[in-house]
């Protein structure tokens, strides 16, 4: 399906913000973009608000620009300091541009291929390429300067979870599914170039993550909530794959520190977030209980290096992991 190109700018806020609050992404200027989600009716509305100062969210009085989609938002990518990609509860891949000094977002396009929720977006590291995962079992890889799709991947047989472009290598990326799997892939080749090895009594992976500074490390989180670090070439033996039990129920994001890369953030689904330090060996180093629904959202301050956390509790959480167990709403 083509594209629906729309260039109309929203400079009022929405009325409202959904409860589900499903994903926070920091831009590297320490600014802060939220998606949120609700039932409205049988069908799922969706709404994108911009924090200058992070401080301020979720209140919508404080926000610097808001706007309401046309359906859930699963996932946000910052593309630049005022655009972002967004995955949506319809099967589209949505970009906004942030205008008028930040204060007003417009629609750049929306682009219709998937036939189901898209669940993850990540964007190569020169900004040019897109790849978005879905339920309908596809990834799809978009040219950004075009606004078209290049490439549709078939190497899932059920929903995919997660996809995750390498912050080193411009055309690679990782994805994970309900089928079990872990694909690695090369933009340029129609297959994966490999299958992550794993334990035969591994359980789904629900999402991974590039570990900074180690080009071929990559952190699993999966469906009963522990947290696997491996070097994606590599076989399943034990050299070099280890394991925490960071959750008791399944792993929804993941989220290395911009400040200290042994620090890995995880929420769940058990309505915690913690941190847990991978040197020498993962060890839990904070855990916060302040949320009192499913956590969804985890990102890093690159300013501060605070945590912030989402949740379907509509809280927005802050947490300062260098003093133990700290942990304030916002």
């Amino acid at each position: 399906m083509s594209a629906n190109i729309t260039n109309g700018t929203s400079s009022s806020l929405p009325t409202s913000m959904e409860s589900n609050l499903d994903v926070l992404v920091h831009n590297r200027d320490g600014s802060l973009i939220i998606g949120a989600s609700g039932l409205l009716g049988r069908y799922w509305a969706g709404s994108l608000w911009f924090y200058e100062d992070p401080s301020n969210a979720p209140e919508i009085e404080k926000c610097s620009a808001g706007v309401q989609t046309e359906a859930g938002v699963t996932d946000i990518e910052w593309i630049d300091e005022s655009r972002i990609a967004v995955a949506s509860d319809s099967g589209a891949i949505e970009v906004w541009h942030l205008v008028n000094s930040r204060s007003a977002f417009r629609n750049l396009f929306y682009l219709y291929e998937h036939d189901d929720t898209v669940h993850a977006v990540s964007i190569n590291s020169n900004k040019t390429r897109l790849v978005s995962g879905s339920s309908d079992k596809l990834i799809k890889i978009w040219d950004l300067p075009t606004q078209r799709s290049v490439s549709t991947l078939h190497g899932h047989t059920r929903k995919v979870e997660c996809v995750v472009c390498s912050p080193n290598e411009l055309e690679v990326f990782l994805s994970c599914s309900q089928d079990g799997s872990i694909l690695l892939w090369d933009m340029r080749k129609p297959k994966p170039a490999h299958r992550l090895d794993r334990a035969s009594d591994a359980a789904l992976p629900t999402c991974v993550n590039w570990k900074p500074g180690e080009s071929h490390v990559v952190a699993i989180g999966d469906e009963v909530g522990k947290i696997t670090i491996q070097d994606a070439r590599s076989g399943n033996g034990e050299n070099g794959v280890r394991s925490a039990s960071a959750h008791t129920r399944a792993v929804h994001r993941l989220a290395f520190s911009p400040k200290n890369s042994s620090w890995l953030a995880s929420v769940s689904e058990d309505c915690t977030a913690a941190v847990t330090d991978l040197h020498p060996e993962p060890k839990q180093v904070y855990r916060s209980y302040s949320h009192n629904d499913f956590v969804h959202g985890v990102s890093w301050d690159p300013l501060s290096n605070k945590l912030l956390t989402c949740g379907w509790d509509r809280q927005v959480i802050s947490h300062d992991v260098n003093l133990p167990n700290t942990a304030v709403p916002l």
